[in-house]
């Protein structure tokens, strides 16, 4: 989100005197440690934006608003893509079934 900040504020013509970020996922631990018959996935995510700046509050949260239309990684979080891996093992290659 931070590289979108940085352009939205600068499109928007609005000064950043401080951003700070908290992002925290919320998951089950027994799933992760296959203690039981749970998805290891996370359950939620969630993130405070703080942003000092002198301009008007209205203009911050339409910027945001932006920024999180345009922030590749809560969009994919919030649309998932499929995944798939492979493990090159001594030079051999091998697909990784998820």
């Amino acid at each position: 989100m931070f590289s979108q900040l940085t352009r939205y504020a600068a499109e928007l013509d609005i000064p950043i005197d401080d951003a700070q970020m908290d992002i925290r996922m919320s998951y089950d631990t027994l799933g992760k440690l296959g203690l039981a018959d749970v998805s290891p996935a996370c359950q939620e995510v969630t993130y405070a934006l703080s942003i000092k700046s002198p301009a008007p509050s209205e203009k911050v949260r339409e910027m945001v608003q932006m920024i999180e239309k345009g922030c590749h990684t809560i969009n994919t979080i919030k649309n998932p893509i499929p995944v798939s891996g492979k493990l090159v093992h001594n030079g051999q290659e091998f697909e990784v079934k998820l």
